[in-house]
């Protein structure tokens, strides 16, 4: 899988989601989500198969996912 820092940003601003509900998504910390966005770091394996289901999503289905991690 191929990972772009900026293509990773831009996708989780049209979903209009913040650093912290992406890693929630990811079950990634939301430093890790900001150092990917910057570049300062790159993915593991692992989180780039969730980068890539979170990429097939859109605003709804992020939302409602997220509302069944709050509620666990």
């Amino acid at each position: 899988l191929r990972f772009r820092a900026s293509g990773f940003a831009q996708h989780r601003k049209r979903l209009g989601l913040s650093a912290r509900e992406m890693a929630l998504l990811l079950n990634a910390s939301p430093l890790s989500v900001y150092k990917w966005e910057s570049g300062q770091a790159k993915p593991r394996a692992a989180h780039l198969q969730a980068i890539a289901t979170v990429r097939k999503m859109g605003r709804r289905e992020a939302a409602k996912r997220l509302e069944e991690l709050a509620s666990r």
